[in-house]
């Protein structure tokens, strides 16, 4: 795919993820691992594995591969964007 595919969606991060990306404490593997779901997300933000949240299909939460916590985000379908909107650590 490339960067001008129309079947991406852009993602957006909220403040607090951003900061928490940002920190120079976060270990690599976990920067890695919120990056490369990102990517998934971009690719097709209803991936295999999330769920949807308190009955909105637009809100969901994925695990982050090798069990570095949970990642929430929205799929907003006007703007065909997807905001990861938290993400909790293990």
């Amino acid at each position: 795919m490339s960067e001008d595919d129309p079947g991406l969606w852009p993602v957006l991060v909220s403040e607090a993820v951003g900061d928490m990306l940002a920190d120079p404490a976060l270990p690599a593997a976990v920067f890695s691992a919120v990056a490369a779901l990102t990517v998934a997300i971009a690719q097709d933000p209803w991936l295999e594995g999330s769920q949807g949240l308190e009955g909105d299909p637009d809100w969901r939460e994925i695990l982050i591969p090798h069990g570095y916590g949970i990642a929430e985000y929205y799929i907003n379908r006007a703007s065909h964007t997807v905001i990861v909107t938290r993400i909790v650590p293990f």
